[in-house]
């Protein structure tokens, strides 16, 4: 896992800028990005569960999270110099994750095309209420599986996965995946979960997830859960793409 840098419209010059800047506070601080990153997680656990004292980080897991706040502010300092000022990015930009993603280099072309589909294929997902053919086959798109949308009859011939109907798919592709994570499935009412277990759960009370329906505190994402299982885990990871792109995972 390495540091990413997620900034729209900066240009590959101007995230490598930021990175480096991140990485020197890291250094000067003999802090590592991992124990920093903790430190910050614990920090705003915390905060979600609305600062309760005998659940307060420790003294030393709140200077590393003040180290990663330092390396999040000089990598968007550093990234954003010379932009306008209602454009600069200041917080919530900085995370870890692998090299490029998966949905990235599958098809370079058309990345940034399919990047911005995302919020529209997520929320098409939380609308349905049966099973969508031609929305597999965008999704299928979107992830670059294929060249171009398609349609069911194409679907057909080329074998594409049945991602909104088909739960025993979607968890195979999932598990195949997202190493690192593991897959929880409510049955009714239908929802979906995907947990980083490189975090322990116990302490983490769940943080570190991605829910199609409920989050792990109880806020909900959408009014009605999904229509069904392999909507759900679809929903789950199409959201964790989205949330953490160029981050924790990729399909």
């Amino acid at each position: 896992m390495t540091l990413r840098l997620c900034i729209e419209r900066a240009t590959t010059e101007e995230l490598a800028r930021g990175i480096a800047a991140a990485e020197a506070v890291f250094e000067g601080s003999g802090i590592s990005y991992k124990d920093a990153m903790n430190g910050m997680l614990a920090v705003e656990l915390w905060e979600m569960k609305g600062f309760p004292k005998d659940a307060a980080p420790s003294e030393e897991m709140d200077d590393k999270a003040g180290v990663w706040y330092e390396a999040e502010r000089a990598a968007c300092e550093a990234c954003c110099a010379g932009w306008p000022e209602d454009k600069v990015v200041r917080d919530r930009a900085l995370g870890t994750g692998p090299g490029e993603p998966k949905a990235k280099t599958a098809n370079p072309t058309t990345w940034p095309e399919r990047q911005k589909l995302y919020p529209s294929i997520i929320e098409r997902l939380e609308t349905i209420d049966s099973p969508d053919r031609q929305l597999d086959i965008d999704i299928c798109y979107v992830m670059g599986w294929i060249t171009e949308p398609g349609t069911p009859e194409e679907a057909a011939e080329m074998g594409l996965p049945y991602l909104t109907s088909n739960l025993a798919e979607v968890a195979a592709l999932t598990q195949k995946s997202l190493q690192g994570w593991t897959i929880e499935i409510d049955q009714a009412p239908c929802d979906a979960r995907l947990i980083n277990l490189e975090r322990d759960r116990d302490e983490s009370d769940g943080y570190g997830s991605v829910a199609a329906w409920r989050h792990f505190d109880g806020r909900l994402h959408m009014e009605k859960p999904p229509a069904n299982t392999a909507i759900a885990l679809t929903i789950a990871a199409m959201r964790l793409q989205d949330e953490s792109f160029v981050g924790r995972a990729s399909w």
